[in-house]
């Protein structure tokens, strides 16, 4: 299970608590100029043991942009996330999961795990929680990555799906990893 967009001051928060009761590991891919705003949050995902994921400095698209802009935008990202205690190797999710050649040579260059999903509910375009959670479960397979958004946003109803879906998916047999333990 993975979180784009945040960290946000109202919801992230309500996702770790989640997280938290269920004893569940996730990843959250996370916005330069977001953490910024939110330093102690990305302080409290690295505390209680999440993975933290580069998601671009503005969230603006990587599609026909210099070599440079794509460089910079993860490049500052990463400073800024190694500052806050992120370790390690910080993987990439490109806004929107898109990218051009140009993007791929620069994470070639960069050496970037790019990570992107195959569980999309859209949970960013208003849905209701039962509708989130019944796109989840008729896409969800064996080593599936969700995407939902703790971010960008209302997420109220993404908080109410994720009340309702780690339960369930936990009854069903499935169990969480963070996205990097899927590919060691």
């Amino acid at each position: 299970m993975t979180f784009d967009d945040g960290p946000d001051s109202v919801y992230t928060g309500k996702i770790l608590d989640i997280l938290e009761r269920n004893k569940i590991k996730a990843t959250f891919f996370i916005i330069g100029k977001k953490a910024l705003e939110n330093p102690e949050l990305v302080k409290r995902i690295i505390s209680k043991g999440h993975e933290i994921g580069n998601h671009s400095y503005s969230h603006k698209s990587l599609i026909f942009k210099s070599t440079a802009y794509v460089q910079k935008e993860i490049e500052k990202t990463d400073k800024i996330l190694g500052n806050l205690g992120v370790k390690g190797d910080i993987c990439f999710c490109p806004p929107y999961g898109r990218m051009d050649a140009i993007a791929r040579m620069v994470f070639r260059k960069l050496h970037k795990k790019v990570i992107l999903w195959d569980n999309n509910p859209k949970d960013f375009k208003r849905s209701s929680s039962d509708e989130i959670v019944n796109k989840v479960l008729k896409k969800l397979k064996p080593g599936s990555i969700i995407v939902l958004h703790d971010g960008g946003g209302d997420r109220t109803e993404t908080i109410e799906a994720v009340e309702i879906l780690i339960p369930e998916l936990l009854k069903r047999g499935y169990n969480f990893k963070k996205v990097l333990e899927l590919f060691s």
